[in-house]
């Protein structure tokens, strides 16, 4: 009797059990399911879900759980959020309770990563009530109908960072002589015309470069009157010009009589030198110095204020003023280049004759992309540098070729791993490949504020980025702004910008240029009539028979 009475309560709570359960899935409907947005929608490569779940009372059983996962099903297959236990208040294991008599409620959040099969499907909630070893699959519901994928219509139009060749077409050179004289005189003496200076300077003009100019600028010190000084600085430039003429006439500079090649400069009192040779003396009270150069106006008492200070003038009489007393014989040639066609039959013969910036220049002679490559690939490899391979990397970005894009960026890091023009590519690799975590650290010490505002247009920073492109009118810019709730439109002539102005259309309810902008994308893009029939945007006037004419 009494094993009976047992085997009796086992099955009554086994009954029990099973009711408890059928009953939850029977009034599972019964159920208040809130999703937030109630169409969901992609923000930074994320599909993300808000649920608020309410139970009535006297639903959920005390013992009993029940497991909730998310699940977003299409044509192509399934992708599942995270699940969720719910327990009752008897129960155990579950991340929220609910209890039999007044009911309760619970919130979730998840995401999951986005991708474009996505984009026509529904979320259902499924269920799975369990009660000890008792097990039951609910019904599942429909909860959320379809996604809106408008945030992922960003272009790809960050700005690459091209290495520049640096190579000059024409290239100034420059030899100068500085020729000193005694206080007050203008002549210039024998030990100044053995001065290595003027050695250096007759050995660049017998290179028998072509003549780019001759200058000749003097200075005297600023003792004395202004007069005095201006005059004695005039002497010097004319006595300079004299002795310049004669010495390159003797070595043959190219231009040597051409009057118009010179250029003679007679500056006077020196008084940005005087500052200069100060700020790098070892004289005491020279801040105190420089201060009465920087603030009297008139020279002569600018003068009679430092010989005042008569306890440091005679340092400034020795050290300072002799260098002052001066003239500078300057000759500026050309450097002599190879021509265009010089430069280009060597990049694909013998590149190994031309030095970086040549080789690096020849590529911009040839609108052959594999001909570019295969001159940059010389560039890096010749002249072991990142340059090269930096520059195939962003010809490859241009059309859209990522992954042998940052194999090249690779093989400039070998060289350099430090250049700036490399982490910015790699970080616009990582922005369009949708990692933009390391995008963002790779922008962090650049300056490219374009690139970095789309960042954020990417990261669903949409008040951000849209403050960057505030007066723009392009397609990302009216993009960020749609995002960031303000209807835009832009003034590009492509397919994408006239659905993207379609879509704002639709989000301000205004059908005829809706219908007018969605007519000019399908005209230039037939598969915008597909993406239309799929896209949420247009959920409003899926019956509106022009909408269905353009898109059926």
């Amino acid at each position: 009797m009494r094993i009976f009475n047992i085997l009796c309560s086992i099955t009554i709570i086994s009954l029990l059990s099973s009711c408890g359960l059928s009953n939850m899935s029977s009034k599972f409907e019964t159920v208040s399911i809130n999703v937030t947005p109630p169409t969901l929608q992609v923000h930074a490569g994320k599909v993300g879900v808000t649920i608020d779940a309410s139970f009535p009372e006297k639903y959920f059983a005390k013992t009993s759980t029940i497991e909730f996962t998310p699940v977003l099903i299409n044509e192509d297959g399934e992708y599942k959020f995270k699940a969720i236990t719910v327990q009752g208040e008897e129960a155990s294991g579950g991340e929220a309770t609910i209890f039999y008599t007044t009911g309760g409620r619970f919130s979730y959040q998840d995401n999951i990563a986005y991708n474009k099969s996505m984009i026509n499907s529904e979320l259902e909630l499924r269920a799975i009530g369990k009660e000890k070893e008792k097990e039951l699959v609910f019904k599942s519901r429909k909860i959320a109908n379809g996604i809106l994928a408008t945030s992922t219509r960003v272009q790809n139009t960050e700005d690459l960072a091209l290495a520049k060749s640096n190579y000059e077409k024409e290239t100034i050179l420059e030899e100068s002589a500085i020729i000193y004289f005694l206080v007050n005189q203008s002549n210039i003496r024998a030990t100044e015309k053995s001065d290595d200076d003027i050695k250096r300077l007759e050995e660049f003009a017998k290179m028998g470069y072509k003549t780019h100019s001759i200058e000749v600028k003097s200075f005297a010190s600023p003792e004395g009157s202004v007069n005095l000084n201006d005059n004695v600085s005039d002497k010097r430039a004319a006595s300079t010009l004299n002795y310049a003429k004669k010495i390159l006439r003797r070595v043959k500079l190219d231009g040597v009589n051409n009057k118009d090649l010179y250029s003679e400069k007679s500056e006077g009192e020196d008084w940005v030198g005087f500052n200069k040779l100060m700020r790098s003396s070892e004289i005491k009270d020279r801040r105190r110095i420089t201060k009465i150069v920087n603030s009297v106006e008139d020279l002569e008492k600018r003068e009679q204020a430092i010989r005042d200070m008569a306890e440091i003038y005679d340092a400034i009489e020795k050290d300072v003023l002799p260098q002052l007393r001066k003239a500078q014989i300057t000759v500026r040639s050309f450097e002599p280049k190879k021509s265009d066609t010089e430069i280009s039959e060597l990049a694909n013969t013998n590149p190994s004759e031309l030095d970086i910036k040549e080789l690096l220049y020849s590529a911009s002679l040839t609108e052959n992309i594999d001909n570019k490559i295969s001159i940059y690939t010389q560039a890096s490899e010749i002249h072991s540098d990142w340059k090269g391979y930096n520059n195939i990397a962003c010809l490859l970005l241009e059309n859209g070729n990522i992954n042998e894009a940052e194999k090249n960026l690779l093989k400039a890091e070998r060289f350099d791993k430090t250049q700036s023009k490399i982490s910015n590519n790699k970080a616009v690799i990582a922005a369009w490949k949708g990692n933009l975590p390391l995008a963002k650290k790779l922008y962090n010490n650049l300056t490219t504020q374009k690139n970095k505002a789309l960042l954020d247009l990417r990261m669903a920073n949409y008040k951000k980025a849209s403050r960057f492109f505030k007066n723009k009118n392009t397609h990302n810019a009216a993009l960020a702004k749609i995002l960031n709730g303000q209807n835009s439109n832009c003034n590009e002539n492509t397919a994408a910008c006239d659905y993207l102005n379609a879509i704002s259309y639709a989000r301000s309810a205004n059908e005829s240029m809706l219908l007018k902008s969605l007519k000019n994308a399908i005209s230039k893009n037939i598969s915008y009539k597909l993406e239309a029939q799929k896209d949420l945007e247009f959920v409003n006037y899926k019956e509106n028979e022009a909408f269905k004419s353009l898109v059926n």
